[in-house]
């Protein structure tokens, strides 16, 4: 069960309040919102729908009303956003859904709120499994909703068949690091040094911790080319950067101290290339009648990569950015692609596998609307593919050890294949290194919703399938 108190869009002292950077109303289009609100709550933080509107617009958490869900742990440290997983088309995942809100952890799901066709689209809350059915905290106030009074989905929900698997046409999964946040630790100031050494955060949700572990207390996370400086001397920190396993005591622009992941930062700043001087002036037109000189012809569109035999489908681990070239620079953003959105490589898979998760490399994809672009590698996950498929079953058909390494920071190892803080064994960092002990764990390296047993030097447990790769 999942313990919140109700909130309600369409609560007349809120209803009327513009959400995120757009004209609609918190009551006309906030049930995301308001979802994530009691969610928060319930967690330990004390937020209203207004109060988590106002921080997600200063943290660049709305595309005008769109809610960004991968921007809530820049603002609320102890929540983690997983993944959208979309299900309209396909029955949703209730086995894994049950296992979640039985462990008192929040999963959202999306509905549809009326009997037109196709998903008009309404976010609710879970709060317990109730025979068939889920308890639900709905953020729209119907006539006669109360606190006390239960609702239930598919009671309220019921214009594709009356069964969870049809009416829910998407799952929000979150992952919460304590039911209640825990208590801060005593800061004590570090005065700065002589020397002034200034690092840069290389990636987005960089953390900055009390302790130099990522079991360390988290104060705050930063985005991609947030200023630090060392507080440590020059030739120790610098001797530090982008080394994995090492971490680097510095101070961010607002003062705040603690510890970050070395292999997260740089000594340099991601700049934008300068514009061409050739890029029209915004409102410019070609003046009428004129023509390319003598000889002169268009740059011509460079072909559309083929698709290789094969090729790698991957997820984005969090919203990662589609770049036109392997830079991270401002001028070589395409788009933003969510954790929901399959990408497909245009890179054999036998490159492609040797990139993912792997810090500084880049895989050059295809999105679901046909661009083309270079997204981090060391952010994606696998889907699936043949040519992976293959190379597991060559390895398995060895007989041979079969080494697995984590694709992100601090992921768990359970001693069962279910997500709660009784199975918890420990969480490790990014690239550490375990060993497959069942017979075919291979074939899942990097598929959603899978879950496969290893053992390091101390421990035997389950681990996220699409949180490892070889």
């Amino acid at each position: 069960m999942f313990v919140t108190k109700n909130l309600y869009q369409n609560d007349d002292a809120l209803k009327n309040t513009p959400l995120g950077q757009s004209s609609q109303t918190i009551g006309s289009w906030g049930c995301l919102l308001t979802s994530v609100t009691m969610m928060l709550n319930g967690i330990g933080y004390n937020e209203t729908p207004v109060t988590v509107n106002d921080k997600m617009k200063k943290a660049g958490g709305f595309q005008g009303a769109l809610f960004i869900p991968s921007m809530l742990p820049y603002v609320w440290p102890n929540v983690a956003y997983r993944d959208m997983q979309p299900c309209e088309s396909t029955p949703a995942p209730i086995a894994q859904i049950d296992a979640a809100v039985a462990a008192g952890k929040p999963v959202i799901l999306q509905v549809d709120w009326n009997k037109q066709q196709g998903i008009q689209t309404h976010f609710v809350l879970v709060k317990e499994k109730k025979g068939d059915d889920y308890v639900i905290y709905d953020p729209y106030k119907y006539g006669g909703d109360a606190p006390d009074k239960e609702v239930l989905l598919t009671n309220r929900y019921k214009y594709n068949g009356a069964k969870l698997a049809t009416e829910i046409s998407a799952v929000l999964w979150f992952e919460n690091y304590s039911l209640a946040a825990p208590e801060p630790p005593q800061k004590t100031a570090v005065p700065l040094p002589a020397e002034k050494f200034t690092l840069y955060a290389s990636a987005d949700d960089l953390a900055l911790r009390a302790e130099p572990s990522i079991s360390g207390y988290l104060w705050k996370r930063m985005l991609m080319n947030t200023e630090l400086i060392s507080l440590e001397p020059k030739a120790q920190a610098a001797a530090k950067v982008g080394v994995q396993g090492q971490w680097i005591q510095v101070q961010d622009p607002k003062g705040d101290q603690g510890y970050v992941a070395a292999w997260y930062v740089s000594d340099r700043k991601s700049q934008p290339a300068p514009a061409s001087s050739s890029t029209p002036k915004p409102g410019s037109a070609p003046v009428p009648g004129s023509a390319p000189k003598p000889g002169s012809a268009p740059a011509p569109t460079p072909p559309k990569s083929t698709v290789p035999a094969g090729a790698l489908a991957l997820y984005p681990a969090t919203q990662i950015t589609l770049r036109s070239k392997p830079v991270q620079a401002q001028d070589t953003i395409i788009r933003y692609v969510n954790p929901s959105e399959q990408l497909i490589s245009l890179e054999s898979a036998n490159d492609a596998i040797k990139k993912v998760g792997v810090q500084n490399q880049w895989i050059k994809v295809k999105d679901a609307g046909g661009k083309e672009g270079y997204v981090a590698a060391w952010l994606v996950k696998y889907a699936g593919g043949s040519t992976a498929q293959a190379a597991s079953a060559t390895a398995a058909s060895t007989g041979g050890t079969v080494k697995v390494r984590t694709t992100a920071e601090a992921v768990s190892l359970r001693s069962q294949p279910i997500v709660s803080d009784a199975t918890l064994i420990k969480r490790v960092p990014i690239n550490y290194e375990f060993i497959i002990t069942e017979s075919g764990g291979e074939a899942k390296i990097g598929a959603n919703n899978q879950w496969i047993k290893v053992k390091d030097a101390s421990h035997e447990g389950y681990i996220a399938a699409w949180f490892v790769t070889r």
